[in-house]
């Protein structure tokens, strides 16, 4: 595995501190015997950033001679608030002799943090990692909206946002876009291709905003972007573990895919998107670690420890753990998968697996595609009340059976959110399962824009205010309906707190809102000025600004 060069360091420094990541380059490291004390936390100096952003990076060199994989040096960093908090992460091995850690502040005020860290032997201390310490302060963000982690109340995900890390309700709703990344790669277009040149560069940047502007244009919030293989080596003909170098117990990441998923991160974080990632395929295109050290074996740990390490603190993603999975890994597997990554994310992230619903999942997901029903739907959430669920079939235009035109597709992502918010996974494939891409893109944009805001945590299903689908909030201030196929809607706004402003949007065209005025309490009938699906949101809503 070749280390990162001076130039590709350079250029994903670039990258990350447009993302809004600081990269502190600290000095070099003072001697110290192997049972070293704590320097005291001014030996960095006072680092300053803002809640959620920018995130910090230091770069601590290491000269020290050791046997074995550099990669398996284990030196953890612990950050701990004054008045309370405390979040430990491991740094990780950025090539040549340089070892990185990273911060992301999820509270405002002083933060000090210092280092410890184990021999390649796991018993003495590596002087030059060891005993570091510094301070950070943590300064309200300017941009009041700025968000953070993705988590979860009840059913619903949520996300965390602002100052005060408030949770706010949050559609899920991940987007592959076919022909641009996925795996068939008709349009030479892929993530993990080498940079050799600027116009690499830019071409890669081109896909990126391209693809990440297709996702916002089909109304999600999630980049899709399948790892595979090539977690270990980049290059892109390395998707299976038959055509790895190292298939041995040495197999080691690959710093290049970091860094390109980090270009991935940072494109999404500048658009207010996220980024879902499928770990793995199936095992029918040796698409896993199984040839590799097997499932959970010593390089898919020593993987797992680089993920939580390097990926770790920036906030903005989630993982699956690929497809298909009844064919290659058992229930038990994934749970150790997910729970040693929990174990070792200083910042926690939302882990699933496709079909899977074992306690260590922050997510019950599901597989099989095709246009549920607003029933199955609610059905489905009811089964476990106290995470939430994901669809993880990627539902992609046209796919045989299923529903998926157009309409079908359409009409399932409002019903989703209308049964309480399960999550949805959308797109298109490529090469031979191409089948086109949606032809009216606004649509899903719309359902997107008119939930912007008015999805609340507080919201529950209210079937019994409407001749369609509703939802409400217990205090009678916030509203949502929506029945397709539509001349009129009923609304019972009886236990309305008082007289509330009404908007109406045609959910088959760009987002346009129809202004109904101010509503009384009471029962209403609304007629449409034509049949259509239609949208109806009644109330102040407390945010309608553009970020979900």
């Amino acid at each position: 595995m070749p280390p990162l060069t001076s130039a590709s360091r350079t250029r994903l420094l670039l990258v990350l501190v447009a993302a809004g990541v600081i990269v502190v380059v600290c000095p070099p490291s003072l001697s110290a015997a192997d049972d070293a004390r704590l320097i005291i936390p001014a030996e960095f100096g006072d680092s300053t950033t803002t809640m959620w952003a920018p995130t910090l990076e230091w770069t601590l060199p290491n000269d020290d001679s050791y046997d074995g994989n550099p990669f398996d040096l284990v030196a953890r960093v612990t950050f701990t608030r004054k008045g309370g908090g405390t979040r430990v992460t491991e740094m990780f091995y950025a090539g040549d002799d340089a070892w990185k850690f990273r911060f992301t502040g999820t509270r405002t005020g002083t933060w000090t943090f210092t280092t410890q860290a184990d021999g390649n032997n796991g018993t003495t201390n590596d002087p030059e990692l060891h005993g570091r310490g510094g301070t950070i302060t943590v300064k309200p963000n300017p941009n009041a909206r700025m968000t953070g982690f993705l988590t979860s109340q009840g059913t619903k995900y949520a996300v965390q946002v602002g100052n005060d890390a408030h949770l706010e309700g949050f559609r899920f709703n991940a987007f592959m876009h076919g022909k641009l990344a996925e795996a068939y790669d008709i349009e030479k277009a892929d993530l993990f291709e080498p940079l050799t040149t600027d116009a690499d560069r830019a071409r890669l940047q081109t896909y990126l905003d391209t693809y990440v502007r297709a996702v916002a244009e089909h109304g999600c919030n999630a980049v899709f972007q399948a790892v595979h293989c090539r977690w270990f080596e980049m290059d892109p003909d390395k998707r299976g573990h038959d055509r790895l170098d190292d298939r041995s117990d040495n197999a080691s990441p690959d710093p290049r895919t970091f860094e390109r998923l980090e270009m991935l991160w940072a494109t999404a974080r500048q658009h207010g998107l996220r980024v879902h990632l499928w770990a793995w395929g199936d095992e029918a295109r040796k698409w896993t670690p199984i040839g590799v050290g097997g499932l959970n074996g010593v390089p898919d740990r020593r993987l797992q420890r680089y993920i939580a390490a390097r990926l770790g603190p920036l906030p903005g993603w989630t993982m699956g753990y690929g497809f298909d999975l009844q064919e290659w890994t058992k229930e038990e597997d994934l749970r150790k998968w997910a729970a040693y990554l929990h174990e070792h994310f200083g910042w926690q992230h939302m882990l699933w697996g496709r079909g899977r619903s074992n306690e260590e999942l922050d997510v019950k997901s599901y597989s099989g595609y095709g246009v549920k029903s607003y029933d199955r739907i609610v059905k489905d959430l009811a089964s476990d009340p106290d995470r939430p669920h994901l669809y993880e079939e990627r539902d992609s235009y046209r796919r045989p059976r299923g529903g998926l035109t157009q309409d079908g597709s359409r009409r399932f992502m409002w019903n989703q959110t209308l049964a309480g918010g399960i999550g949805g996974f959308w797109g298109h494939y490529s090469g031979r399962l191409y089948k086109g891409e949606y032809p009216n893109p606004e649509q899903f944009a719309c359902c997107r824009e008119f939930w912007r805001g008015r999805f609340l945590l507080e919201m529950e299903r209210a079937e019994d205010l409407t001749d369609g689908h509703a939802l409400a909030t217990p205090d009678g201030k916030h509203y949502a309906f929506y029945k397709p196929d539509a001349e009129r809607i009923t609304l019972d706004l009886s236990k309305a707190s008082g007289t509330l402003r009404a908007v109406a949007v045609d959910a088959t065209k760009a987002y346009r809102e129809i202004d109904l005025g101010r509503l009384k309490p009471g029962k209403h009938t609304w007629k449409a000025p034509r049949k259509s699906d239609w949208a109806i949101a009644v109330g102040v809503f407390p945010t309608r600004d553009d970020e979900d």
